[in-house]
Formats: C-alpha cells, structure tokens, sequence
C-alpha cells in the first residue's frame, strides 16, 4: 500500500478546487482506472482560507481495511513552500519516502530522504493550466502510485481542445521535472 499526503492551501471561495486536494483526486480516479483500491481523505468541508490543510490518498492492489489516520507515507507533495516554515510537513514520512516540493527555488529541509524540488506553479503557468496537473504527475512520477498513461487517460476524459493538449504537456514536462532533479 503507498500513502501519500498532499499539503496546500484553499482560497475562501468555494467554486474553486485547491491544486492539493485536486492533484489527490486525480491520481485517486487514475488508480481506479488501474483497477486498485483507493481511499481519499480531503479536508472539511468548511474553507478555513490561507491555513495550511492535508489531503491524504492510500492506494493499494489489495482492499485496504484500515480507516486509520495514522498514516506511514511514502510520500509528501507541498504545493506552496512558504507552508515548510509553518508546520513540520515530514512528520509520518518513511526514512525512504519521499518530499516534492513546489518552488522555484531550492529549499531547507531537515528531511535526511529524496527531496524534489521542482517550479510546478511555472508549468502550470507557462501551458496555462491548473496547477493540479503538474503535481499529480510529479507525484505519480516519484512514487510510482500510478501510471502516467492511467493519469493521461482520466486528463484526456477531463479536458477537452486546447486545454487537452496543454494539459498532457503539462504533464510530461512536470515528470521529467522531478525525475531529473530528486537528489
């Protein structure tokens, strides 16, 4: 079973998806689309805006019977950095795990493990896309959860003309992204 921990912020609004709990739900339909087993936890309901919030994804071959909120992750996706100040994002990571980290530039981080960094928000802004995308994609290339065809597959069926086409970009460059630059 991989358990994977999404850290981000909402904006007050509530007709719009945060990237964090938006990048989870992605790889979440993209394992099911591979046929294995999911539980996605997002954050409440109510928006507390700006706080740092967690979505927690497992995903397993087997059905997973625990509904604990212990979790052991293997990895750990930050969507905006300036939370690694705020909160210790390493808590429950494997020593193996890994920390991907969305910024332009590098970042301190006590984690002894794989740490990615990477400019997720410039993808998302340079093929004009949501910042979702590049992050299930860096996830999903860092720990293998899923595929990068089953995350293709649930993207093509979400997006439609232009936005297709950019998002599936948007895709392969925040993979070769992260793979690249894990140290």
């Amino acid at each position: 079973m991989k358990e994977l921990r999404f850290h981000g912020r909402r904006l007050p609004r509530y007709d719009h998806r945060a990237p964090f709990v938006e990048a989870a739900r992605l790889l979440a339909q993209a394992a099911l689309a591979e046929g294995k087993q999911v539980q996605l936890r997002p954050p409440w309901l109510f928006l507390r805006g700006h706080t740092p919030e967690t979505t927690h994804l497992r995903v397993a071959h087997e059905p997973i019977e625990t509904y604990s909120q212990e979790y052991v992750l293997d990895l750990v996706a930050v969507t905006d950095a300036s939370i690694l100040k705020e909160i210790d994002v390493t808590a429950g990571l494997k020593a193996a795990g890994v920390l991907l980290v969305n910024s332009a530039d590098e970042v301190q981080s006590n984690f002894q493990g794989r740490v990615a960094v990477a400019d997720l928000t410039g993808i998302a802004e340079r093929f004009g896309i949501d910042l979702a995308f590049p992050v299930a994609a860096a996830t999903a290339a860092l720990s293998g959860v899923v595929k990068r065809e089953a995350l293709k597959g649930i993207v093509e069926a979400e997006t439609k003309g232009t936005d297709r086409r950019q998002s599936l970009q948007a895709i392969e460059t925040a993979a070769q992204a992260v793979t690249g630059r894990a140290r």
